[in-house]
């Protein structure tokens, strides 16, 4: 990897920090759906289930109610059923995302087994996490150990529906959008149907979730939900919007699986975890959020790689997490990290092909985050950018600690016109990585064009 000698300063025109969150920043509590939110989220890690579950039902009450600050403990063992159902919540995503690659399935019977195995999954998700799930039933989902899951999917689902300007639950009335599981169901079966290029039947909904409640086990409902569903499809008239799923949900399918690893990784760690504290805050009419999460001493809390190649991000000690989504003046995410006393959240390049990269091509060094900046921009025609670039600082050397990580993926598209059809084809694709250290840079270049 070809490297470039720094002259003396470059180093501090290209590390900067973003301007730190103002002390005065003022709580905010933004709308969601009809329901306000409440600006401070405190979450202890109990070891009592008892306390734990009187504490999350309190909780649930004061969201309802509009409280400004939720305060509640959450037990090892209910984030152990938590980490279960964010798996079988990122399961059932990626049979939707699966069946919406293409707005026409090829294979009707594929789509509807797809389709059914999620609506399945999403059932077990709502059996673990409301008390109506459990009621009347044995095994497992007889205590809603999930029930700390409830309000949080509640949230979810009223931010997807406030995307789509509430088209993907429109056809519910008032007391079913207050209910789990004609909300999951409602969403699986319009994703599904749009995806395959055909209307809701108006009285799926509920035949299918009429199916999903009265089964004792679920074990092999998938068989019995796919007829159902190619029988519906069959009968279905044409999407006439001809929209398929939007982009928005697009995206979502594409990135949800891995921020429900994430978070299954986090949530199986509970008992490492003293308490975490968020706060929405608006600074100059923009959005903040600070997290501070604060792990027990002598313990570490390792996150889940969503690839082999992706570097290890470690919390120890407690850290302070400012997220803001639109940086004024660069448009830029910037997520910064605010150690506390000697806590940090760190990356580790670890495993062999680190290993061989930081002996034979450039001096990788492990390091605590302290920033990151996301800047994107999608079009159908030109340059489509996504800029990233990470701060750290070194651990263990002498001299200066910072290091910086850039990668850009740079997208050169045109339009095609053709009588019927106007689509956008890529032309070019670059990619640059560059690291940077106090005194070389390390470039990296991709370029493929039309033939590869």
């Amino acid at each position: 990897m070809p490297s470039l000698k720094l002259a003396e300063g470059d180093l501090d025109r290209y590390v900067s920090l973003s301007p730190a969150v103002p002390a005065d920043a003022q709580p905010y509590r933004p709308m969601l759906g009809l329901r306000q939110l409440p600006s401070k989220w405190v979450i202890h890690q109990k070891p009592s289930v008892i306390w734990s579950t009187v504490s999350i039902l309190r909780a649930a009450e004061r969201l309802k109610e509009g409280g400004e600050q939720i305060d509640l403990s959450v037990s090892p063992a209910h984030a152990k059923t938590l980490a279960g159902i964010f798996a079988q919540a990122r399961s059932a995503i990626e049979n939707l995302a699966e069946i919406s690659t293409s707005d026409r399935p090829v294979n009707r019977q594929r789509w509807a087994d797809g389709l059914a195995t999620a609506l399945v999954r999403l059932e077990y998700v709502s059996r673990v996490t409301t008390l109506e799930g459990a009621a009347g039933r044995t095994g497992d989902t007889a205590e809603p150990m999930g029930i700390a899951a409830g309000p949080m999917l509640e949230l979810v689902t009223s931010y997807l529906n406030a995307q789509t300007d509430g088209s993907l639950l429109e056809d519910l009335t008032p007391q079913d959008v207050e209910r789990l599981r004609a909300v999951l169901v409602q969403m699986a079966l319009r994703l599904g149907f749009a995806a395959a290029g055909r209307q809701l039947p108006g009285d799926l909904r509920e035949a299918v979730a009429a199916r999903l409640q009265e089964a004792e086990r679920l074990d092999g409902l998938e068989k019995s939900l796919a007829k159902i569903l190619v029988e519906a499809a069959d009968r279905a008239a044409p999407d006439a919007t001809g929209q398929g799923i939007a982009g928005t949900f697009r995206t979502v399918l594409a990135m949800a699986p891995a921020a429900l690893k994430t978070l299954e990784s986090f949530v199986s760690q509970w008992d490492r975890i003293d308490r975490i504290e968020l706060d929405l805050l608006r600074q100059d009419d923009r959005p903040v959020v600070a997290i501070t999460v604060r792990v027990l001493p002598g313990k570490e809390v390792r996150l889940a790689r969503p690839a082999f190649y992706v570097p290890a991000i470690v919390f120890r000690g407690a850290s302070r997490i400012v997220v803001q989504p639109e940086l004024p003046g660069t448009g830029e995410a910037v997520i910064a990290f605010e150690p506390i006393g000697d806590g940090a959240v760190e990356m580790r390049f670890e495993g062999l092909a680190y290993g061989l990269a930081r002996a034979l091509v450039m001096p990788l060094a492990d390091g605590a985050l302290r920033e990151v900046r996301v800047f994107a921009k999608t079009r159908q025609e030109g340059a489509q950018v996504i800029h990233f670039a990470l701060l750290m600082e070194a651990k263990g050397g002498k001299g200066d600690p910072r290091r910086m990580l850039v990668f850009q993926d740079v997208r050169h598209k045109k339009l095609v016109r053709e009588p019927f059809d106007v689509r956008s084809e890529v032309e070019e694709t670059e990619q640059v990585f560059n690291y940077l250290t106090p005194d070389r840079r390390y470039t990296y270049r991709r370029v493929v064009g039309p033939q590869g």
